[in-house]
């Protein structure tokens, strides 16, 4: 029998598939939030614009890559 792959959220490899991780672990009832403030950020991803490549953002606005967040639990 093989054993499951643990998740990237699990381990902190942020590789190419980091944002899906984030989001699973988001619906498995994680915090995600920011590596230097630890503010809580939610997923607005847009198809074009700011949130194309920044997809994360705070409360007040500010903009974060995925690689710039992790999940808290």
């Amino acid at each position: 029998m093989t054993q499951c792959k643990t998740p990237d959220y699990r381990t902190g490899h942020r590789g190419r598939h980091w944002t899906h991780a984030l989001r699973c672990a988001q619906k498995a009832g994680a915090v995600v939030v920011t590596d230097d403030t630890e503010e809580p950020v939610a997923y607005a991803h847009e198809s074009s614009g700011p949130g194309r490549f920044r997809p994360w953002i705070t409360e007040t606005g500010s903009r974060y890559d995925s690689h710039d967040v992790h999940p808290e639990w």
